[in-house]
């Protein structure tokens, strides 16, 4: 009799020991599993604008609306942090200041002088619109 324990103990002890340690490695691939789906990044603003459009866009960055003129031009100045761009503006409300610039591609339908946006352009010399994140 002691001689079938000591030989069933060591391999009840391994046959345990199996078990275990193929839960504990089963647990971690899951929890990578769930740390790899969470770490997933989200696209930036720009990026989704160049999918949703499938173009390839150069970001021209951030943009302020920094003069116009509502007399005769019509004209808004669009500033970057290198270059300066002038787009024709239609007036919404002159009261509150409040224009659309209709040659900006997926451009809210109002604008106020000091607003600051994502400005994007293609090949085309198209200029698009993109939320600040």
């Amino acid at each position: 009799m002691k001689k079938k324990i000591f030989y069933i103990l060591p391999i009840l002890f391994i046959g345990i020991s199996c078990l275990l340690i193929y839960q504990t490695r089963n647990t971690r691939n899951e929890y990578r599993e769930t740390v790899e789906s969470s770490n997933i990044n989200e696209l930036s603003a720009f990026d989704q604008l160049q999918m949703a459009l499938n173009k390839d866009l150069i970001d021209l960055g951030e943009a302020l609306i920094s003069f116009v003129h509502f007399e005769d031009a019509n004209a808004a100045t669009v500033s970057t942090n290198e270059e300066e761009f002038t787009f024709p503006l239609t007036i919404v409300d002159r009261e509150a200041n409040t224009f659309s610039l209709a040659d900006i591609i997926a451009s809210p339908d109002t604008f106020v002088i000091g607003d600051t946006f994502g400005l994007a352009t293609d090949a085309s010399n198209y200029f698009y619109y993109y939320r600040l994140d």
